[in-house]
């Protein structure tokens, strides 16, 4: 089910209705909870009944394991019986993911002889859950937290009920793992930041003024800026034969409008997800801080999808060793971090590559800023700004180009791009400058707002005033209802 979808509108509105009965006492506790159980299974598995199988499965083990990792770490535990519960619980939910996700890649890399094409055929039928990737991730958030006691006592408390209140404790972990506005695409929440904030909401709790600011730049970033674009940039997949026919400043229009296309699309789903959180009393984190205003690739990652850059750092590159064990050490975690984070986002090579191209950036990046960090801040502030602008010339360009990995489906379609772009045609296209112009010139305008935010936050504070607000996003409601693109699911919805 899509949050642009009428479906997805009539559930909202009934849950919504539902959510805020007025019931006293700690009933209203348990009927929100059960509620939103409720509500995210008729989500999850509108499409797909039997999704919700596997999603069953993954929330009753990962109960059930959480409990006994308490149990035991509260216990004198020479066997180490809470890590071997740990250790279990994570091979499970990574052999999930590795079969539902990877298999169709994992066994078509092998020799030929040592599989038969009709069993490969069979594994690649397999559907991909929509969404294993971010709830098995907050699985492993929660199992790791518990069992590193970093999670909060009260958290504790709850989810190591044992007898009849482990219902209770599975309600509160499902509802951490299934919560329909972050399920499918996050942002990837961890559970300290979360299970605590379970408790009985009330309707004159609502933030109203973010929720409204949160939907109405979702909304208007994917229905009016991203599917619109998305008729043009399809444009870029057509063939190799196509794009090595085509013109460099149709192919870069093109370019330029995927990078705009899937910041709105991610970026305009979290900012929807982080408003239906607050309409149910949950604070989601942020997800993007304006990432095409980076001045490097390692400011992107730190700007982009923050959720996963942080479960990362986390759960991935601090326990490798981080950069405590010298700058060799450093470089190889970071290639090799950035190469998982990448396969994380399909089951195909060119998202490793993509990947591992940016692990190579970070890793170069990393060397040369170090080796100069004597000399940046000394400049004068004309030689500032001009080093910055040929940074943030470098660093969007090399984002631009590595989307390339992300969207073409081989590495002969990328050449025949390459090979459009050193063509003579210099001819003007109409449609896709216009949708650049039009859609993208929306996303230049969100960063430039953020670049003023960041540099003049005084200035930027003038800007605020609830009729200029209003005035906004009553003209962004009026271009989503009367310009919309043809309706698409979200990319990430395919991760």
């Amino acid at each position: 089910m899509l949050f642009n979808s009428f479906e997805f509108l009539v559930l909202l509105a009934v849950t919504l209705l539902l959510y805020y009965l007025p019931i006293a006492g700690r009933l209203a506790r348990v009927w929100q909870v059960g509620l939103l159980l409720v509500a995210s299974s008729i989500f999850y598995g509108w499409e797909n009944p039997k999704l919700l199988i596997l999603l069953a499965v993954s929330c009753a083990a990962n109960s059930l394991a959480v409990e006994r990792i308490l149990f035991w770490k509260g216990r004198d535990d020479p066997g180490g019986r809470s890590k071997r519960w740990l250790t279990a619980a994570i091979i499970l939910n990574l052999v999930f993911l590795a079969f539902f996700k990877y298999a169709g890649i994992i066994y078509g890399s092998l020799p030929g002889a040592w599989i038969s094409q009709d069993v490969l055929k069979w594994i690649r039928s397999i559907p991909l859950p929509i969404g294993i990737s971010f709830y098995t991730f907050h699985a492993l958030s929660l199992l790791i937290d518990v069992h590193r006691n970093v999670v909060t006592a009260e958290t504790q408390e709850r989810l190591g009920r044992r007898g009849m209140g482990r219902i209770a404790s599975a309600s509160d972990l499902s509802l951490y793992i299934v919560f329909f506005p972050q399920l499918v695409a996050g942002p990837i929440v961890k559970a300290r930041n979360f299970i605590d904030q379970i408790r009985a909401k009330l309707w004159r709790e609502i933030d109203w003024i973010n929720v409204r600011r949160c939907l109405v730049t979702g909304y208007f970033l994917k229905i009016f800026v991203a599917d619109n674009l998305s008729e043009q940039t399809a444009m870029l997949t057509i063939g190799k034969e196509a794009l090595a026919a085509s013109g460099p400043i149709n192919l870069m229009a093109m370019l330029y409008s995927y990078g705009f296309q899937i910041f709105a699309d991610f970026a305009g789903y979290s900012l929807i997800a982080i408003g239906l959180g607050l309409m149910f009393g949950y604070r989601l984190p942020e997800n993007f801080n304006f990432p095409y205003l980076s001045l490097s690739i390692t400011e992107f990652w730190r700007r982009w999808h923050l959720s996963l850059s942080a479960w990362l750092r986390d759960y991935l590159y601090i326990p490798l060793g981080g950069n405590r064990m010298g700058p060799g050490r450093t470089y190889v975690n970071l290639f090799l971090v950035m190469f998982l984070g990448g396969l994380w986002h399909g089951a195909e090579w060119k998202f490793a590559l993509w990947g591992t191209l940016h692990g190579s950036l970070l890793a170069a990046e990393r060397f040369i800023f170090r080796s100069r960090a004597g000399d940046l801040g000394s400049s004068s502030s004309p030689v500032r700004m001009l080093r910055d602008s040929v940074r943030w010339i470098y660093a969007f360009h090399a984002v631009m180009f590595l989307w390339l990995t992300f969207l073409m489906p081989d590495m002969a379609n990328i050449g025949a791009f390459f090979k459009g772009l050193g063509s003579g045609d210099l001819s003007l296209p109409g449609q896709p400058l216009f949708a650049l112009f039009v859609y993208g010139g929306m996303v230049v305008l969100y960063h430039l707002w953020g670049w003023l935010k960041e540099k003049h936050p005084e200035r930027a504070a003038g800007f605020i005033h609830p009729l200029t607000e209003g005035a906004l996003h009553g003209l962004m409601v009026f271009l989503i209802l009367t310009n919309p693109g043809a309706p698409r699911g979200f990319i990430y919805f395919q991760f």
